[in-house]
C-alpha cells in the first residue's frame, strides 16, 4: 500500500460520499486538528468520542510553526452520519488563471483517518485543498 495525491478528486459531493462510506467501513479512529480554533462544531458534538487531545506542529501532511489542538476521535456511525452532511473536505480547482482551493461548508480545520494499525486511509490540509489518500481504500 501506498499514499497517492487524491487533490481536486473530492471536489463532487458523490465522490465525497462514496468516500466516506469506504473510510466508514475501515475507520477506527479519525484525527481532527483545529487549524481555526473558532471551528469547534465537530469537536463539541463528538465530546463523548475524544480519545486524547494533544498540542502539535506537525501532523499527517502539515508541519506548522505554531502549535494546534489535535483530537484523536473514535470511530463511529454518528461521527459518519455527521460528516455526510458535508459537501466535501475543500476543493480544489485548476484553472488557466493557477490553482483555486475553495472552502466548504466543512471549514479549514484539517482531518485524518486512520485503520487499526495507525495507518492513515486518508487525510487533508484543508485550506490548501490538499488530499491524500491510501491506495487501497477502494479495496
Amino acid at each position: 500500500m501506498k499514499l497517492v495525491d487524491y487533490t481536486g478528486k473530492l471536489n463532487d459531493h458523490n465522490e465525497y460520499l462514496r468516500t466516506i462510506k469506504q473510510l466508514e467501513n475501515k475507520c477506527k479512529y479519525i484525527e481532527y486538528v483545529l487549524v481555526n480554533e473558532d471551528e469547534t462544531e465537530f469537536i463539541e458534538n463528538f465530546e463523548g468520542f475524544v480519545i486524547s487531545l494533544e498540542l502539535k506542529n506537525k501532523w499527517w501532511g502539515t508541519k506548522s510553526s505554531q502549535k494546534n489542538k489535535v483530537y484523536k476521535i473514535k470511530s463511529s456511525n454518528e461521527v459518519f452520519k455527521y460528516l455526510k452532511q458535508f459537501e466535501t473536505f475543500c476543493k480544489y480547482i485548476i484553472s488557466n488563471n493557477g490553482d483555486i482551493v475553495e472552502d466548504t461548508d466543512f471549514g479549514i480545520n484539517d482531518i485524518a483517518f486512520f485503520d487499526d494499525k495507525e495507518i492513515p486511509l486518508l487525510f487533508t490540509t484543508t485550506h490548501e485543498g490538499y488530499i491524500t489518500i491510501r491506495d487501497d481504500l477502494f479495496r
